[in-house]
């Protein structure tokens, strides 16, 4: 499941599946491509500067704006140095996250989106293995939650790139971190350096099974886009897709 900002392409997914699949092929788990799939959602998500009935969400990315910079300024990237590099690293994660908000704020969106997932779960014959990147993490973890029914279907959920600290005041409104998804397995994978700080994960939700950490880039931009095109990190997703496997 996708993050927020992708492409158009609902068949988006094609592509990453040919990268995992060849790294579960080198772990003894080379799977047919129609064992693939993903959940396209973008269309059902308004983008927070959309017009009309998102005049509120203007204050929601004023504030998030804020805790960004505040956030970022507290040394957690201590090789940038002076302010105008902070307030440019602020303003992306605002800027490439902040669709997300009418997720979490938009009760229509919310439910459409989950909806959505619902559909391609409950389309699968068998037991799903679930990997949510970047926002779509944030979506797979409020939906599952909301839906035990449908998690009892999944047999491992995978969060990469979650962007859960930024966002955990929103998610919050929906869910209760200290109740584990109904999934049979839950892991995190972080990239180290990773603007969306998924290292943070365990912090707010401690019922995972597997909490993994891996640098991928120096540079958080790139560690946050890396995780389908990074060689270790693909493998180590392969690697954990194996253990939940039956």
């Amino acid at each position: 499941m996708h993050g927020m900002g992708h492409s158009d392409d609902r068949f988006y997914w094609q592509k990453w599946a040919g990268l995992l699949n060849a790294a579960l092929s080198r772990a003894g788990l080379g799977l047919l491509e129609e064992q693939f799939g993903g959940v396209y959602y973008y269309d059902l998500v308004p983008g927070p500067r959309a017009g009309a009935g998102l005049c509120d969400l203007g204050l929601q990315i004023t504030a998030l704006r804020q805790q960004a910079l505040q956030e970022i300024s507290l040394s957690r990237f201590s090789f940038i140095e002076g302010l105008k590099p902070v307030k440019k690293l602020a303003d992306y994660v605002v800027d490439n996250f902040g669709d997300i908000i009418s997720y979490l704020y938009l009760n229509k969106t919310h439910h459409a989106v989950n909806d959505r997932l619902y559909e391609a779960i409950d389309n699968s014959s068998k037991q799903v293995h679930l990997i949510g990147y970047s926002l779509g993490a944030i979506v797979c973890y409020c939906a599952l939650k909301q839906n035990e029914e449908v998690a009892k279907k999944v047999s491992h959920l995978i969060m990469l790139g979650s962007p859960l600290f930024w966002f955990k005041h929103g998610v919050a409104e929906w869910t209760d971190f200290r109740i584990r998804p109904a999934v049979g397995r839950f892991t995190n994978i972080a990239g180290i350096l990773d603007i969306a700080f998924p290292h943070m994960v365990p912090k707010f939700i401690d019922n995972l099974d597997e909490h993994v950490e891996l640098t991928i880039d120096f540079d958080p931009i790139k560690s946050h886009s890396g995780y389908f095109s990074n060689d270790r990190m693909l493998n180590l997703i392969a690697a954990e897709i194996k253990k939940g496997w039956a």
